[in-house]
């Protein structure tokens, strides 16, 4: 594109052109088999094996098995599923911080790849508290945004999610998820920052709600979890922020075995790098987690552990 294409574009005109080269971008830096879901391997846990949920609404959703843990993941995370006044099918939307571009791409256009088009995925001005950060470094500040099509696939997905407009934590659904449901929440969600590791938010989910995924992932994938309400966490707007608590550092590293053999983008590696406090369980994990991701991702663990050292974390 010549200067004066360029002095002609409008502000819309200039987001929809930096969507376009940072998509670009993205599929450039992987191989395309890495971006192709349909190829992935997923792993469910092996206590349901022998459990029969060929009839239930789950099972009936056409949809490979990797997107529909992958969306659910997302719908719990950092997106929502929706039905707008005049539709009759839903819609996923997910907003994302350009910080984690490589991540938010990922999912619109690996994911989410059938139920998108070409003006599905948008730029948009940095807002909220975003706005009173400083970009460094050539940083781009803004937010990613995805909204898919109506599809009549996410709207069975959204009535087995949803009671009363709210989503809702069932074991009727969870049975359902693979690896990938773990992934993707750990991911959005999930925390290994500060003295206390291994933290799960989920925000406004009631109580309750969030008792019933801790339990699953106690009785299915055989981690040891609270789910508890984060006083340190109380706002305005959330004045009973939940979050589920991995029991210790045994249970931390049996979820993040689960999770690191198929995080899907380098810059997301830093959920996994667990910084255990004792030296010789620090050197076994990051041995470790070597053998848990891609080769050509090493020297990104090599000079991560290295600033988490730096910071005396």
């Amino acid at each position: 594109m010549n200067a004066q294409n360029l002095n002609l574009m409008s502000s819309s005109d200039y987001a929809r052109e930096f969507v376009i080269i940072s998509v670009n971008e993205f599929k450039e830096s992987y191989k395309e088999s890495d971006l192709d879901v349909t190829k992935l391997i997923p792993t469910s846990p092996i206590k349901l094996e022998n459990v029969n949920i060929d009839n239930k609404q789950m099972s009936k959703i056409q949809v490979n098995s990797v997107i529909i843990s992958s969306v659910c993941g997302m719908v719990f995370g950092d997106g929502s599923l929706m039905i707008h006044k005049g539709y009759q099918n839903a819609r996923l939307q997910i907003r994302h911080s350009t910080r984690q571009t490589e991540w938010f791409l990922w999912k619109s256009i690996c994911i989410l790849n059938q139920f998108t088009n070409e003006t599905s995925i948008c730029f948009q001005k940095p807002d909220g508290y975003q706005r009173k950060l400083t970009a460094s470094g050539g940083e781009t500040l803004g937010k990613w945004k995805v909204l898919t099509k109506v599809d009549p696939e996410l709207t069975k997905l959204y009535n087995i999610l949803y009671s009363d407009g709210h989503k809702t934590f069932q074991r009727v659904w969870l049975n359902h998820m693979n690896n990938y449901f773990l992934m993707v929440l750990w991911l959005d969600n999930g925390s290994l920052n500060g003295a206390r590791q291994g933290v799960l938010s989920l925000n406004n989910t009631p109580l309750d709600q969030a008792k019933i995924l801790s339990n699953y992932m106690l009785k299915v994938w055989d981690i040891k979890c609270d789910a508890c309400i984060v006083e340190s966490k109380k706002t305005e707007t959330n004045e009973k922020p939940v979050a589920i608590t991995i029991s210790d550092v045994d249970n931390l590293e049996k979820l993040l075995r689960i999770i690191a053999p198929i995080v899907p983008v380098k810059s997301m590696l830093y959920k996994v790098c667990l910084y255990p406090k004792d030296s010789s369980r620090l050197q076994r994990w990051t041995s470790e987690l070597k053998t848990l991701i891609r080769p050509e991702w090493h020297d990104y663990l090599h000079k991560y552990y290295a600033y988490l050292g730096a910071l005396d974390f």
